[in-house]
């Protein structure tokens, strides 16, 4: 299995966790470190179960220029890893007031795990 955020390249058939975001006019999306936008596959029966803030497996069906469609491969997941996962999309982004928040709202949740 891969990771999105770390790996550059997507190929038919790769896994990995995203995080649903809430795209335009309500649709949900998610995003590859490069910029592309991850659409989830409507017809999936899993996709019905996704809310923006929910981490999902999922399964590259198809690959474009600018997008990639994945298929949800097991039920959604929300809480603390949701939010987590959520932090460090944001961290990495080029706006450094909301990387700066996103880092330090990370270090506050590991400091609570951690006690």
């Amino acid at each position: 299995m891969s990771n999105i955020e770390t790996k550059p390249e997507v190929s038919l058939g790769d896994q990995f966790t995203v995080l649903v975001l809430k795209g335009k006019a309500d649709s949900l999306i998610s995003r590859m470190r490069d910029g592309r936008v991850i659409l989830f596959n409507r017809e999936n029966p899993i996709f019905t179960d996704l809310e923006p803030g929910m981490m999902v497996e999922a399964r590259v069906s198809f690959i474009a220029q600018n997008y990639i469609i994945v298929d949800p491969v097991a039920p959604p997941e929300s809480g603390v890893e949701a939010v987590k996962l959520g932090l460090q999309m944001v961290s990495e982004t080029e706006n450094w007031e909301n990387a700066v928040m996103a880092k330090a709202l990370l270090h506050i949740i590991e400091q609570m795990e951690s006690d």
